[in-house]
């Protein structure tokens, strides 16, 4: 009988030790379960949170697979939407793509560098399958998101991080590379043509690359019709400051500069009104900024069709295979220039427009050069 009740003891302890391990069991699955489901929206993960190899090579081989619709788009703007240049056309554009068809649309204003990765995550998280990072300096936390969320598709309006090599770049993230410094060099050419201080400035916004680039792009327009004309350059770190856009331009127009190339959105509005209150020339950035000052202050505007550059992504996604670079420029109607002010002689318009078709046939080649020098 003892024998017999030191078994039947042994028997419900075992018994109870299995039941125990089997409730551990579970509850790491249904955690596991919980990530796949939430991964599921944003990409899939395995238990640490980080893309498998498998599921990866699948999303390759697959030619991706699972990207290739979209239901809910938002955009991380650096900017306002009311700031009459790069921010509100990209605002445009999403209004645009809602008439396309039945999509799920937001953005986010004034998202600095602080902020960035955090609010690509949470549009991740929240189920967007289309996440627009409007400006190059979106590019690296962008690229330390995609990976996380494989199923989720990345544009970023501006070049790949230059730090990382092409072969590594997370397969769904689209760079347009466009090449808003063509249209930089364009606007050089027309300040050194209609300068007559032989002083000329260009205000950027943040520093990044595309703003560096249309710096010295401007510079080399500028030089390409005169050595002679002095060139006053200013980066002034933000997008989204207009005293300081005014401030800045006042001063260099008190240096004896007669023509403002700004690329700087919200701050390029107080470039252009110090330039209509002095009665100074200046060239307009992305849209037709001709209306923002005194009649024939505006020589002509660099134009960016940003609208039609996030809109036609869609389609993009839907044939497959979403990512990758594309260098958009003047040659395919992406960047172009405005109409020419009153004050633009004609035999200068005919030089300009010479220029263009240079650059649009491959005749002359403009280089992005990032140097902050």
């Amino acid at each position: 009988m003892k024998k017999l009740l030191a078994m039947l003891l042994a028997l419900v302890l075992a018994l109870g030790m299995l039941s125990g391990c089997g409730d551990g069991k579970t509850t790491s699955d249904e955690g596991t379960d919980k990530k796949n489901e939430a991964g599921s929206d944003a990409g899939g993960s395995d238990e640490g949170g980080q893309d498998t190899d498998a599921s990866k090579d699948a999303d390759t081989e697959a030619g991706g697979e699972g990207r290739n619709s979209v239901s809910k788009i938002a955009v991380l703007l650096p900017g306002s939407i009311t700031d009459e240049s790069w921010n509100q056309t990209a605002y445009e554009g999403l209004q645009q793509i809602e008439t396309m068809g039945d999509f799920q649309t937001n953005y986010t204003e004034n998202v600095g560098s602080n902020d960035m990765e955090a609010v690509f995550r949470s549009y991740c998280e929240e189920g967007y399958d289309f996440v627009i990072g409007h400006g190059a300096q979106y590019g690296d936390a962008c690229c330390r998101v995609a990976e996380d969320y494989p199923d989720v598709n990345f544009f970023i309006t501006g070049n790949a991080p230059e730090d990382i090599p092409a072969e590594e770049l997370p397969g769904n993230i689209m760079f347009a590379d466009y090449r808003e410094c063509e249209g930089a060099y364009v606007c050089g050419v027309v300040a050194a043509l209609m300068t007559k201080s032989n002083k000329v400035g260009y205000v950027g916004g943040g520093n990044n690359t595309t703003q560096q680039s249309d710096k010295n792009a401007f510079i080399e327009g500028v030089a390409s019709v005169s050595s002679d004309i002095e060139v006053k350059t200013v980066i002034t770190g933000t997008f989204d400051d207009s005293a300081l856009g005014k401030e800045t331009a006042i001063a260099m127009i008190e240096d004896g500069v007669d023509v403002i190339l700004q690329t700087c959105d919200h701050t390029g509005l107080g470039v252009l009104e110090a330039c209509s209150e002095k009665g100074v020339y200046c060239l307009g950035y992305t849209t037709d900024q001709s209306g923002l000052v005194k009649e024939g202050l505006c020589l002509t505007s660099m134009l960016i069709d940003i609208p039609f550059m996030i809109s036609s992504q869609i389609d993009l996604i839907k044939a497959g295979g979403y990512g990758g670079q594309s260098f958009p420029g003047l040659h395919d109607g992406v960047v172009s220039m405005s109409g020419y002010s009153s004050e633009v002689p004609a035999e200068v318009q005919q030089q300009v427009d010479e220029v263009v078709e240079k650059i649009k046939s491959g005749e002359l080649v403009i280089t992005p050069n990032y140097s902050e020098n």
